[in-house]
């Protein structure tokens, strides 16, 4: 049998251990899985959970279309720019994890390409996974309004 218990995203911790728990209690050999879809919200709690270098990385990806050229990228913000962003994007995943913001299964929304033949062990480039880049460009545009009225507000 398939019982399905939806509540708000994002669930409570409190509301998935207390199920696991019931299901545990019960002696059943149930399992409890959360959603693992990236959805707005949960990408503006990526772009509010990381650092200023991340969202510039955000951003070209919206703006390529779900594609970050390496190179280009570099050669605009410096040799070092792509080091960091998709650290910081893991570790603000985990974090959302721990806090039950999303499964701890939710794919990162980046994936890295073969190394760029212009530079050793550097990355060609990255892709934002198929149809999100709909959802982070309206996160974006939303983190964006939200961090103007807090500048405003200053």
């Amino acid at each position: 049998m398939k019982i399905t218990i939806e509540v708000p995203d994002p669930a409570p911790p409190q509301v998935v251990a207390a199920v696991t728990a019931l299901i545990t209690a019960a002696g059943t050999h149930g399992t409890v899985t959360t959603d693992a879809e990236w959805t707005v919200e949960r990408a503006m709690r990526l772009l509010r959970d990381t650092n200023s270098r991340t969202v510039l990385f955000i951003e070209a990806a919206v703006e390529g279309e779900g594609w970050v050229d390496g190179p280009a990228f570099r050669a605009q913000w410096g040799e070092s720019a792509l080091r960091g962003p998709s650290q910081s994007i893991t570790k603000a995943i985990r974090r959302g994890a721990e806090q039950g913001h999303w499964s701890p299964t939710i794919t990162p929304p980046f994936t890295p390409t073969a190394p760029d033949k212009e530079g050793w062990s550097k990355t060609g480039g990255y892709y934002l996974a198929d149809g999100l880049v709909p959802i982070f460009r309206e996160a974006l545009a939303a983190w964006k309004k939200e961090n103007e009225k807090k500048g405003a507000a200053t």
